[in-house]
């Protein structure tokens, strides 16, 4: 396998290539111009392309099947592999845009696509669309409209997936319970969380301890008619946090969630060491899309559910897509944009591919990869298909978002062992957050 890091981009003029400073700036405003002046994919030069991505070993695996094959059809491009774990990635990528060191192409997705476009750090794609360069026409247009900012298209999609709670259904059974069902609300996953930790006794616990996750507050405030973030800021107030925050606390009390020094552990590790897959924990939230890859780790089978909702509150879920994007300072925007068609629109990439991120974009695509879905992905698109109805666009949000969601965690983590009380980290969270969104 082939050694790599991540990556981030900064925007800037792309290709001057000869023209005076005015023609430059028309480069700028016009990616089409650049990328055409660039593309050395046809005359046989050699082009070497950078690519990042986050996830476990199993993805990685696939994603090199992938790009050994793109090599294979385009023998004058070689794909240079960056990789790292998902919670590393948006803090890695943004200091190496910063640096001037962003790879050409990066995978993206709804919770970091605002603030790297913010960061000015992608190319705008609609011009290697127009060109014929990357083709959407038969992509769902809930996928084209996920990689859009402001009306302008940044990402290309991989698929799309919701948030819901992976289970063993094996922890389920052996505890007397009944499967979960979608729409369940909370109080009836307090009242199964603690059914389960009965049942488990003290080697394993009913759920993670979620409270500094950034996508499940997400979840819980959106009941509340309210996001994590607006576009210029942060959308919850202090008592938001403190009942998120308070009822995370509740849970480690109850022990229902693993010991702060055993959570914290979790970091940075794959889907393929977490406690979901060792059979440690019930029950975790996470995107639909890695219900197949939690799977191909676990001995018990594995279900999803919805989050938990308020009756009282609001229904929609806001719908996740994962994408690839090209950086703002790429040198081949041609061969970079050869690459994303390549894994959006080939069939035998499709065939490798296999809706890694959830139901794929092209309609096409879809058709192709169905005869090779799996009991996994059969359950992970039933459950998408079923919820759908009930999605919206994933919320804007402001630049430096991402840092702000290390600050929940970490602050979460400050309460859970006993460094500061819920008002003093609801305190220092706004605080820290409004001056990062401030600069």
């Amino acid at each position: 396998m082939k050694s790599k890091k991540v990556v981030m981009p900064i925007i800037s003029a792309m290709l001057v290539l000869g023209l005076t400073a005015c023609g430059a700036q028309d480069a700028k405003d016009d990616p089409a111009a650049s990328n055409k002046s660039t593309d050395k994919s046809d005359s046989g030069e050699k082009v070497e392309l950078r690519v990042a991505w986050w996830g476990g070993q199993a993805r990685h695996d696939k994603m090199n099947k992938l790009f050994d094959l793109f090599e294979q059809k385009n023998p004058n491009i070689k794909v240079s592999r960056e990789f790292t774990t998902e919670n590393q990635y948006a803090e890695k990528f943004t200091t190496q845009a910063a640096g001037g060191n962003a790879p050409d192409v990066l995978q993206t997705s709804s919770f970091f696509q605002f603030d790297f476009v913010k960061r000015n750090m992608m190319l705008e794609l609609d011009p290697l669309v127009a060109s014929g360069d990357i083709n959407v026409s038969d992509f769902d247009p809930v996928d084209v409209d996920g990689g859009k900012v402001n009306g302008k298209l940044y990402a290309i999609s991989l698929g799309h997936n919701i948030n819901g709670i992976i289970y063993n259904t094996e922890m389920f059974k052996k505890a007397g319970l009944d499967m979960p069902k979608n729409n369940w609300t909370w109080d009836d996953y307090v009242a199964t969380a603690k059914a389960l930790q009965k049942s488990l006794g003290k080697e394993a616990w009913a759920s993670e301890d979620e409270g500094g996750v950034y996508r499940v507050l997400e979840l819980f405030v959106q009941q509340r008619g309210k996001s994590v973030f607006t576009e210029n800021g942060l959308g919850i107030d202090k008592q938001d946090l403190t009942d998120w925050f308070t009822f995370w606390d509740q849970m480690r009390k109850d022990g229902l969630t693993p010991p702060p020094a055993i959570q914290s552990e979790q970091g940075d590790k794959t889907q393929e060491q977490s406690m979901l897959a060792r059979g440690k924990v019930a029950m975790i939230t996470k995107s639909s899309n890695q219900l197949k890859i939690y799977q191909g780790s676990a001995k018990d089978e594995l279900g999803i559910v919805s989050y938990p909702m308020d009756p009282n509150g609001q229904k929609k879920i806001p719908l996740i897509v994962a994408s690839l994007g090209i950086s703002a300072k790429t040198k081949h925007p041609k061969e970079a944009a050869k690459l994303i068609n390549f894994v959006v629109n080939d069939p035998d990439a499709a065939n490798i591919f296999k809706g890694e991120h959830g139901p794929q974009a092209s309609k096409k695509m879809q058709e192709v990869i169905k005869p090779l879905l799996g009991k996994p992905e059969e359950k992970e698109y039933a459950f998408v298909n079923e919820m759908m109805p009930t999605t919206k666009p994933y919320p804007t949000m402001p630049g430096g978002s991402t840092s702000v969601q290390k600050l929940l965690l970490s602050n979460n983590e400050a309460i859970a062992f006993g460094k500061k009380t819920i008002p003093q980290a609801v305190d220092e969270f706004f605080a820290q957050a409004n001056q990062v969104l401030g600069r």
